[in-house]
């Protein structure tokens, strides 16, 4: 199998998952974006392949090896980018669920001190 062949697989099958997940809304629209760019990237350099050899020799890089380092290198800090939001969005839920559970409490609290012996309820 060819990288070319690789790259226009993988490039297919990135644009197909990520809209799969967009419609049943597993992935949200401001990450698809991202993933459809990658994907986009992927497709482009598997249909023309000598687009890697004009970018690395426009860009005075040496091998066509040394741009796949570097939109490797852009793939990782996307991916970190994301998992930074969703450390963020995780620990924000983390917190809210507390704060339900401490409110619930309190709210079990203040009813029990509301009920008198032999009112409906006990």
């Amino acid at each position: 199998m060819t990288a070319e062949l690789l790259m226009l697989i993988g490039g297919t099958t990135a644009f197909l998952l990520t809209i799969y997940w967009v419609r049943s809304q597993d992935l949200l629209e401001r990450y698809a974006v991202g993933w459809m760019g990658m994907a986009f990237l992927l497709l482009f350099c598997g249909l023309f392949p000598k687009a890697i050899e004009s970018v690395a020799s426009a860009s005075r890089l040496s091998y066509p090896s040394a741009v796949l380092f570097v939109a490797l290198a852009a793939m990782y800090l996307y991916s970190f980018s994301v998992s930074i939001s969703l450390t963020r969005q995780y620990r924000h839920t983390v917190r809210l669920t507390q704060e339900i559970g401490i409110l619930e409490h309190r709210l079990r609290e203040l009813e029990a001190r509301g009920r008198k012996p032999g009112t409906p309820g006990e």
